[in-house]
């Protein structure tokens, strides 16, 4: 009797352990990374503290009031001699020469969270606000191509920071647009994917709604390469956005390319250096972005917003619903995401000149690998132990 109830246990708990796999699995939504964080995704908004004495003046005014609404930038006026105790505790005591403006640029504070490297009280910029310096911080010449590119259907736009020796960029650049070449010949969209016109789909129950997508621009793996020049003025804002972002990499690589890559509404992930790429990073990176989401919120996941001066809105069809999503978790490269140990790895990097590139590919490779998505581990687990019950029923039927 012992045996048998064991033995049905048993086939209970099987049924048990599919029925929760599937229903994980099911949950996943099919529409690629790139693609969602571009439709659904409001991209934080970064910190412009403007700061002068007793009052702005007319064309100041002007100047402040001047700023796009469509780049994801806040705007706070702070009065230098009356500051409030807050104010003081976080920006410190502001100095600010008779008739100008002074202006400091801060991260969203979403970035501070999800890195303790950075700390989203310290400027990533700060200097006179002008015509000049306002139109630098939000938008560029490179920034715009990359929008263009992603509306046009770019899955992603990969951003090399230039190292200051212009054969060392050109072979970087070439050797990432072969790479890209050959791993976008590889990777497939998900299955699953609904048209925008296809919503009565969604009525009939066919398909769930999340796997829809919101736009009627072209669903494709596909991937451009855009070069920063070191010293450009026209990019000093937007290199120091990227460059802030990963100071574990900057110490570690100094005059080394960093990669970045960028998708959706200017979102961003962890640089990998030219010198540690591979086809096999690559490939993970890629297969990263165009992968299959899964229903979470945005904050869990890795990567910072990048200012933008974009109308998405205006670009995307019926896109007005914004839905947070996750990732899927990811650790690794220069990693694309941060973590404790890979901190520690470029941290130690810094310190041993001589470490070999092989263990320093390995390590890599290592990190990039990632974690399993949940319900691969959930799943993991039930099966250890099912098999676990499974054994002893089997001792307690040889044992009756």
């Amino acid at each position: 009797m012992k045996c048998i109830l064991n033995i049905r246990t048993f086939w209970v708990l099987v049924h048990l352990f599919i029925s929760i796999f599937i229903s994980q699995t099911v949950n996943a939504c099919q529409v690629p990374v790139f693609r969602y964080a571009l439709e659904r995704w409001a991209s934080d908004k970064y910190e412009l503290a403007v700061f002068f004495n007793d009052r702005l003046k007319e064309d100041q005014e002007a100047l402040v009031s001047s700023l796009d609404i469509s780049a994801n930038i806040e705007i706070l006026r702070i009065d230098v001699k009356n500051m409030s105790g807050s104010e003081i505790a976080k920006y410190g005591n502001v100095l600010v020469p008779e008739e100008k403006v002074i202006g400091q640029l801060h991260y969203p504070w979403s970035v501070g969270r999800g890195n303790r490297s950075i700390d989203p009280d310290v400027p990533l910029w700060k200097g006179e606000l002008t015509t000049e310096s306002l139109g630098l911080i939000i938008d560029s010449p490179v920034r715009k191509s990359i929008r263009e590119k992603i509306i046009s259907g770019e899955s992603a736009v990969w951003v090399i920071l230039g190292s200051g020796d212009k054969e060392k960029d050109l072979t970087a650049e070439k050797e990432l647009k072969e790479y890209l070449q050959k791993v976008s010949q590889k990777i497939e969209i998900p299955e699953g994917v609904v048209g925008p016109g296809e919503l009565d789909r969604v009525a009939s129950g066919e398909v769930d709604v999340e796997d829809v997508l919101r736009s009627t621009i072209p669903l494709k793996i596909s991937f451009d390469v855009i070069r920063i020049e070191k010293g450009d003025p026209r990019e000093k804002i937007f290199s120091l956005m990227l460059t802030s972002y990963v100071p574990h990499l900057t110490r570690a690589y100094p005059n080394q390319n960093l990669i970045f890559p960028v998708f959706g509404r200017g979102r961003t992930l962890e640089a990998i250096p030219a010198s540690v790429m591979t086809e096999e990073i690559m490939m993970k990176a890629c297969t990263y972005i165009c992968g299959a989401c899964s229903c979470e919120v945005k904050r869990e996941n890795p990567g910072i917003d990048l200012i933008m001066t974009a109308s998405w809105q205006d670009a995307l069809v019926g896109s007005e619903v914004v839905v947070d999503k996750i990732l899927p978790p990811l650790t690794g490269v220069g990693d694309l995401v941060q973590t404790d140990e890979v901190n520690n790895t470029f941290e130690g990097l810094v310190a041993s000149e001589n470490s070999p590139n092989d263990d320093l590919n390995l390590n890599i490779e290592d990190e990039l690998i990632g974690q399993f998505p949940i319900n691969w581990i959930i799943g993991s687990l039930l099966l250890a132990v099912l098999s676990v019950i499974l054994f002893m029923s089997i001792k307690i039927s040889r044992g009756s």
